[in-house]
């Protein structure tokens, strides 16, 4: 089937909405198949076979359409070739009791998902039609057409009733199945979008928040620590205006790679604002968070960058601190992460600065 619908043009590269088309065609043609073998078997009336071998070449020639990418037209066929073969099987063909009728449901269920919504023309093709739909059902429920061509069996109208029914609801619970994997799809895609970095690809400001706001209440209402590590790239500025930003942005995504490799996962690393990162190390005290930060110091420290030929090395300077019962929120302790950092760069940069030291310095 893959290597089916990849001959007649279905690749990941068209858009879902398109691509529901190739499964609806091939529906179709099966359906189309099935009452074809049940006529000759059941029902021998040839205007019916006739209708149905031209409505089944009609519905085959859409492959080559879909082919060439005219979705648009293949759309608006798939409707009227429905409704009319369907309306000749009503209301002229065969009697009530087959319970065809059951088809004109299908118009509306499925109008406003093959058409595009945000198309004008196409929107008001799916309101229509399914008014024009349900028209003609209560006509087919209310007038008593009595003069079908064609008279068939209890036996005969049970199992017409029986595969309008599943032919129908096969297709429709392919088609929501598939509308509840893409939303779930698009779902987790725009969570990616709202928590992540758009350059660097790690976390940003707004779940280093969240996460740190957990950590917070953990601690406070149970025996935990865990602690923040604030840096910020030195003399990043003299990067930008000597290489270019775009040799910039590839620094700090280098730096992130190296920076993620480096820390444990359970470590939530966020691109704090600029060339400001933070780290939050959970279930972590002062000196393993001290040790961690000492760590990638000197990591940073002795990496050599090469972007566009250009061989670069950087500092950072860091500030430190670990949760106590002194501090009231996360952004407390956020602020006092910041002062220490701020100190780092105020006594030359390429160091740690703990918050506790300067606390205890300003007593």
């Amino acid at each position: 089937m893959k290597k089916f619908l990849k001959r007649i043009g279905c690749t990941a590269e068209i858009e879902y909405y398109d691509r529901l088309l190739y499964f609806l065609v091939l529906c179709t043609l099966l359906v189309i198949g099935l009452f074809l073998v049940l006529y000759a078997l059941f029902v021998p009336f040839a205007p019916a076979i006739l209708v149905h071998v031209i409505y089944f070449i009609l519905s085959l020639s859409l492959y080559i359409l879909l082919k060439y990418k005219r979705f648009n037209i293949v759309r608006f066929c798939i409707f009227i070739f429905h409704l009319i073969q369907l309306t000749l099987a009503v209301f002229v063909w065969f009697p009530y009791d087959t319970g065809f009728n059951i088809y004109y449901f299908m118009v509306p269920m499925s109008a406003f998902i093959i058409m595009r919504y945000s198309n004008r023309i196409q929107r008001y093709f799916a309101v229509i039609f399914s008014f024009l739909a349900l028209i003609l059902y209560l006509l087919s429920e209310i007038l008593p057409f009595d003069y079908y061509m064609y008279e068939t069996s209890d036996q005969i109208n049970r199992i017409f009733r029986g595969i309008s029914i599943l032919s129908i609801l096969m297709p429709m619970i392919y088609i929501f199945t598939m509308i509840a994997r893409r939303d779930f799809i698009v779902s987790n895609e725009l969570k990616e979008l709202a928590s992540k970095d758009s350059l660097t690809q790690i976390y940003n400001r707004r779940i280093l928040y969240k996460v740190g706001n957990d950590e917070f209440v953990k601690a406070r209402n149970h025996s935990y620590f865990f602690t923040i590590v604030l840096l910020d790239i030195d003399f990043f500025k003299n990067v930008n205006d000597k290489y270019g930003h775009p040799v910039g942005d590839v620094l700090l995504k280098e730096l992130t790679e190296l920076i993620t490799n480096n820390i444990r996962k359970t470590d939530i690393f966020a691109r704090y604002g600029g060339e400001e990162f933070a780290i939050l190390l959970g279930n972590t005290n002062h000196d393993e968070g001290y040790a961690i930060a000492e760590k990638l110091l000197s990591i940073i420290k002795n990496h050599v960058f090469v972007i566009d030929g250009n061989q670069m090395s950087i500092t950072v300077s860091m500030g430190l601190t670990q949760y106590t019962h002194d501090f009231d929120t996360f952004d407390e302790m956020m602020k006092t992460a910041d002062n220490a950092l701020y100190a780092a760069k105020e006594n030359g940069r390429d160091q740690i600065q703990d918050s506790f030291v300067l606390i205890r310095a300003a007593k």
